[in-house]
């Protein structure tokens, strides 16, 4: 029984990963170029190195397999969505287009006008709250990053071959 719910866990968070490449590559809701090459080349490959180590290590049954449709289905989208949209796609995440905040919307004022004495006023520099969490840059995929993890899938469909 507990085998089984794995199987359908397993089987659920390949759909959800293959439905969520799909997502990027199509970038629905046109926000902009979304991602950029690598980054979707990227995740292409994890999502089929998923996919055919699951293979491997699933049992499948009926419900399963039908999961396994619908994620190859959504990979495919995502491989067509990847190959149609790749030209329009910035080859690394410094060229993608976001807007730039202006002087007026820096974010939260981090100085404060501190009086000691009457007309004597003077600015003094705080740390912005704790609430204000800053943007970190999520890091771009190498080209050897990519290349590991091609050949990460190479090795596990080559041992899916081997092992039948």
């Amino acid at each position: 029984m507990a085998f089984s719910l794995l199987a359908w866990l397993l089987a659920g968070v390949l759909a959800v990963t293959c439905l969520s490449v799909a997502r990027s590559a199509w970038n629905f809701g046109e926000r902009g170029p979304g991602v950029s090459r690598m980054a979707l080349l990227s995740s292409l490959l994890d999502a089929a190195a998923t996919a055919a180590f699951f293979r491997l290590v699933v049992p499948w049954s009926t419900g399963t397999t039908l999961l396994w449709v619908v994620a190859m289905a959504a990979l495919a989208a995502a491989v067509a969505g990847t190959v149609i949209r790749w030209p329009e796609l910035p080859s690394h995440a410094g060229l993608l287009d976001f807007e730039e905040p202006g002087p007026d919307s820096a974010g939260p004022d981090t100085s404060e006008r501190v009086s000691t004495e009457p007309g004597n006023e003077s600015t003094v520099r705080t740390k912005p709250s704790r609430k204000v969490k800053k943007k970190t840059k999520r890091k771009e995929p190498g080209r050897r990053a990519v290349a590991v993890r091609a050949a990460v899938l190479a090795a596990v469909v080559v041992f899916s071959f081997a092992v039948g």
